[in-house]
C-alpha cells in the first residue's frame, strides 16, 4: 500500500489560472482549451515513479502534461483526464515527448494532494513500453479502474477519490450551464 507521507509535495500548488464561460465551452482567457501544466504534473509523476513499482518505468520527461478546461467521461462517470499516444509522424515532427497527459483543470484544482497522486497514477497506468521492441504503446483499461492502482493504493480510496472526480465535475459543468444560461439571458434583456 501506498506511503502516507505526502509533505514533499505539499509545497506543489496548482497555479491560478482565469477562465472564461462561452457560448459553447470554457476557455483559459488568453490561451484556448489547453495550457501547459509541465510544472507541477512532471514533479508529481517524478514522485509516483519513485513511490509506485507499478509506474516505475515511466519516464515523466517524455510526457506533455496539460491542463485543460474540457471533460470526459468513461462508462458514464467523468473522470480527470486522458492520456494521449503521439503518433510515429508526430514524433518524427518533434520527439520530445511520447504521450500527451490532460487533466481537467478546474477538477484538479479541487483535488487535495492525495487524490491527485491517486488520479495521476490512474491515468499514468497506461503507460507501456515495450523494451523488446522499443516502442512506447497505451495500455486499456482493466474494467473502471487500473488493476495497479487499485492494487497499490487500496480500492476503498481508489473508488471513494473517483467518485469524488465525478460528482465535482457534475457541479462544475452544472455551474458552467447556469453561467451560460445567465449570460445569454443578460444578452438578450440588453438587446430589448
Amino acid at each position: 500500500m501506498i506511503k502516507n507521507d505526502f509533505s514533499e509535495l505539499e509545497s506543489i500548488a496548482t497555479p491560478e489560472i482565469q477562465t472564461e464561460t462561452r457560448d459553447k465551452d470554457v476557455i483559459f482567457i488568453g490561451s484556448g482549451k489547453y495550457m501547459d501544466a509541465d510544472d507541477e504534473l512532471l514533479k508529481i509523476t517524478k514522485w509516483i515513479k519513485e513511490n509506485s513499482p507499478h509506474n516505475s518505468e515511466i519516464k515523466p520527461e517524455k510526457i506533455k502534461y496539460l491542463y485543460t478546461t474540457t471533460t470526459k467521461k468513461d462508462g458514464g462517470r467523468f473522470v480527470l483526464g486522458s492520456l494521449v499516444l503521439r503518433s510515429e509522424i508526430e514524433k518524427m515532427v518533434n520527439d520530445s515527448c511520447d504521450y500527451i497527459l490532460f487533466v481537467n483543470y478546474k477538477t484538479w484544482k479541487e483535488l487535495d494532494i492525495k487524490h491527485k497522486i491517486i488520479q495521476l497514477d490512474k491515468i499514468l497506468c497506461g503507460i507501456f513500453i515495450d523494451d523488446m521492441e522499443n516502442k512506447t504503446k497505451k495500455m486499456s483499461v482493466d474494467s473502471k479502474e487500473y488493476i495497479n492502482n487499485l492494487r497499490h493504493y487500496g480500492p476503498e480510496d481508489v473508488l471513494n477519490s473517483s467518485e469524488i472526480i465525478d460528482m465535482a465535475t457534475q457541479r462544475i459543468v452544472q455551474q458552467e450551464k447556469e453561467e451560460r444560461k445567465a449570460m445569454k439571458e443578460k444578452i438578450k434583456k440588453d438587446e430589448e
